[in-house]
């Protein structure tokens, strides 16, 4: 069982499988901004403005693009398997080695640099005690589940994302051993069921929903990655639309009108919260398949600028370092001019989370990939 139930892809560098989409880490870079816009002192709801309050979406793009590229990328150990003579478990031990020589030691080194500061910033030492009983849940993945019932300082809340995507992650794969010629069965089915249980329970038992438990708990929100994985799985598909349709520029204009209409907030209820979960999943996924297959698109040449897919490139590292940054700033009483500081804060996120990117993400990735998952000896 190795196949994923689709049309076999040509292997060369240039096919859909491994072609690099700069429009992409463009994409993942205006996500990162806005994000740091919305965690700027002031800025975060209800202070700051239409943009930069709303600036929490910025991690639902990154669930749109990220959904699409984990199932390319379990696709690719795939067809390494396969041309290896490998087994299920062989791409078991590849996906698994990807995701974890990514993810892992980042996190955890960003996790340990901020327990290990709480012990010089008194303000920090604090917030951490007050969430002392969950700090298990952060090495564990498991933060998301916590996290709704006692928040924890900025700096460990925004890891919260991250535990949701590893979770899917190891659901994915499930998902694949299950049979991977029906994973877009699964994955819609649990999309489904997700959507449902949200509606469900928000209609007959709001109170489930105290704080943000709908939108940090995988099994309320599974769509927000499914719906990219389905885009991965039909790619081929929906390419051929992109390249067939006849008025490509009103298909953009519409999606563009979608995306924004998904940002749009609405006074909230647990019923109308499920309903702009469901809207806005679909909406910044239709985004990010046009930006990534519809050819001549403004908006993907637009995102493909270097230096803004470069900062997409190293978003994980600056998503993970951008609070510690802005602390360790507002601590030096740059807080006074609000916009010099403001543009110290990005620039020295971006700088740090290139450092973060260059001197520690990289290497320990090769080597830890190597290791995990080390190739098989040529005869």
């Amino acid at each position: 069982m190795l196949t994923l139930g689709m049309q076999e892809v040509d292997r060369g560098r240039d096919s859909p499988l491994y072609r690099h989409m700069p429009a992409l880490d463009g994409l993942r870079g205006v996500s990162i901004l806005w994000v740091l816009s919305m965690h700027l002192p002031g800025q975060m709801a209800p202070g700051g403005n239409f943009f930069t309050s709303r600036g929490g979406l910025g991690v639902e793009l990154f669930f749109a693009i990220s959904g699409l590229l984990v199932t390319r990328s379990l696709h690719q150990c795939i067809v390494r398997a396969s041309r290896e003579g490998g087994s299920t478990a062989a791409v078991i031990r590849d996906f698994l080695a990807r995701r974890v020589s990514r993810i892992w030691p980042p996190y955890f080194v960003t996790l340990a640099v901020v327990l290990a500061a709480a012990r010089f910033d008194p303000s920090l030492r604090e917030n951490i005690a007050y969430v002392e009983s969950t700090l298990w849940s952060f090495p564990a993945f498991l933060a998301n589940y916590t996290i709704p019932y006692r928040e924890p300082p900025l700096s460990l809340l925004v890891m919260w994302s991250l535990c949701f995507e590893e979770q899917f992650y190891l659901v994915l794969l499930v998902f694949y051993v299950l049979g991977s010629g029906r994973l877009g069965a699964w994955l819609l089915a649990g999309a489904a069921c997700s959507i449902a249980a949200r509606f469900l329970f928000a209609v007959w038992h709001p109170e489930v929903f105290s704080k943000a438990v709908m939108h940090m708990q995988l099994h309320w929100r599974f769509d927000a990655l499914a719906w990219g994985c389905l885009g991965w799985l039909y790619h081929a598909k929906i390419e051929a639309f992109w390249q067939r349709a006849k008025f490509p520029r009103v298909w953009e204009a519409l999606i563009i009108l979608f995306a924004i209409a998904a940002c749009v907030p609405i006074p909230y209820s647990p019923l109308a919260d499920a309903g702009h979960h469901f809207l806005m999943a679909p909406a910044f996924t239709a985004l990010t398949l046009a930006v990534a297959y519809s050819p001549g698109f403004w908006l993907g040449k637009l995102l493909a600028w270097r230096p803004l897919a470069f900062v997409g490139i190293i978003s994980y590292e600056i998503y993970l370092s951008h609070v510690s940054v802005f602390r360790v700033l507002g601590r030096l009483g740059l807080e006074q001019t609000t916009l010099h500081y403001y543009g110290l804060c990005f620039g020295f996120s971006l700088a740090i989370g290139w450092l973060f990117h260059r001197l520690f993400s990289r290497p320990t990735q090769e080597w830890a990939r190597a290791w995990l998952a080390p190739r098989p000896a040529r005869a």
